[in-house]
């Protein structure tokens, strides 16, 4: 059994992940999803294998309708004595899978969750209570999965659980529908360059922006844009300047793709990063991706192999990185022909099919529910709940 009860963020993962293991001869799987969430429609393609809840729908709603967690509770009860799954993967904590775990592990099943992010990143949204939700998943969980070994040693790091309890896995391709045969930018034409996702400190907007200068400095002609949804702040008169396409909101599925086929590189200029979901993105739509050296970006975008990495995190080499990716024909579509070709060591049923095998590894579920609050983990109440 899968669960995933947010609202957005990781939905493509979770409609990948439930198409391929249903796919597959070897695993029996549901899902339990959130009615609130923004693609729950598109989750009715798997039928009687959806359990579907209900949440919440805005950001006080993880307070307000808390009154909803028995119900949900007696749901999973339920839903576990008719399938008898023998293991429950999550595949993002929730603020109410503190409270949701302990009847899962009541019925003797095993609980694992996929840490997308061990803390916060710099001007993260997530609040002290989502913070601490994860943190306490984790405590709960038998097993615990990353996407990146820098996830993995920052959980262990916490000393929330112990090394045998973390497993590394990677990040998989998502497919928005984008894929196509992509070639070179030809003489004359303009770089499309893309920055993509939600925009966050952390995302490093003004680096991006710098590489574009940069750029443009030397001579060559750049069409940049900037979608996803997030506080411009400082930026805004700075895009406005430079003639930069902006559309700050939040993109649907056939938006997505539009924008990934139209780009000849996607632009990943962080300061920090735990793994990226625009690089899976780009990836799966053929598409090469330039990036800083940050994080467990390095360990996704393979340089001169997949994308390029920065040689380090400024606009100036950026540019470099970008130049060395986009002015040499033969080498961005040697680098496109790569993505094409290792996409089954990315693939989303690769992913499945180790993610089922190190969950079942370890025999019957463990018992850590002494607490509410475990010892190592602490809880921050200060920042406004998102």
């Amino acid at each position: 059994m899968f669960t995933y009860w947010g609202r957005r963020g990781i939905s493509r993962f979770a409609l990948d992940l439930m198409r391929a293991a249903l796919s597959s001869r070897n695993i029996s799987a549901t899902i339990s999803v959130s009615r609130q969430n923004e693609s729950f429609a598109d989750f009715s393609q798997f039928g009687e294998a959806v359990l579907p809840i209900d949440t919440f729908s805005s950001d006080v709603g993880a307070l307000l309708q808390a009154w909803r967690v028995p119900t949900i509770r007696s749901q999973i009860r339920q839903h576990i004595t008719a399938t008898r799954p023998e293991v429950v993967i999550e595949l993002m904590p929730h603020v109410w899978s503190p409270f949701i775990a302990p009847v899962i592990k009541a019925a003797g099943v095993r609980y694992v969750s996929i840490v997308h992010d061990a803390s916060p990143h710099p001007g993260d949204y997530r609040s002290g209570m989502v913070e601490w939700a994860t943190q306490r998943t984790m405590y709960q969980s038998d097993l615990i999965f990353t996407l990146s070994n820098t996830v993995a040693n920052s959980v262990e790091a916490m000393e929330i659980v112990p090394l045998s309890q973390i497993v590394t896995l990677f990040h998989p391709d998502l497919d928005f529908g984008a894929s196509r045969a992509r070639t070179a930018p030809q003489p004359g034409e303009p770089l499309r360059l893309t920055f993509f996702g939600r925009i966050m400190a952390y995302k490093g907007l003004q680096l991006f922006l710098d590489m574009v200068e940069e750029l443009r400095s030397q001579g060559i002609a750049v069409e940049a844009g900037v979608f996803g949804k997030g506080k411009l702040g400082a930026s805004t008169e700075r895009l406005r300047a430079m003639g930069v396409e902006v559309v700050n909101r939040w993109h649907n599925d056939d938006e997505i793709a539009e924008i990934l086929r139209r780009s000849h590189a996607i632009v990943l200029s962080h300061i920090e990063a735990s793994q990226s979901g625009v690089a899976a993105a780009a990836f799966g739509a053929g598409l090469p991706v330039i990036a800083t050296p940050t994080g467990g970006i390095i360990e996704q975008v393979k340089d001169e192999v997949t994308g390029v990495l920065a040689a380090r995190a400024d606009g100036v080499a950026l540019a470099d990185a970008a130049r060395r990716l986009l002015c040499c024909p033969a080498f961005y579509n040697r680098v496109c022909d790569n993505i094409t070709s290792q996409k089954g060591d990315r693939s989303m049923t690769l992913f499945v099919e180790q993610c089922v095998m190190h969950a079942l590894r370890d025999g019957p579920a463990l018992v850590r529910m002494s607490s509410l609050a475990p010892p190592n983990v602490p809880i921050h109440t200060e920042s406004p709940l998102v």
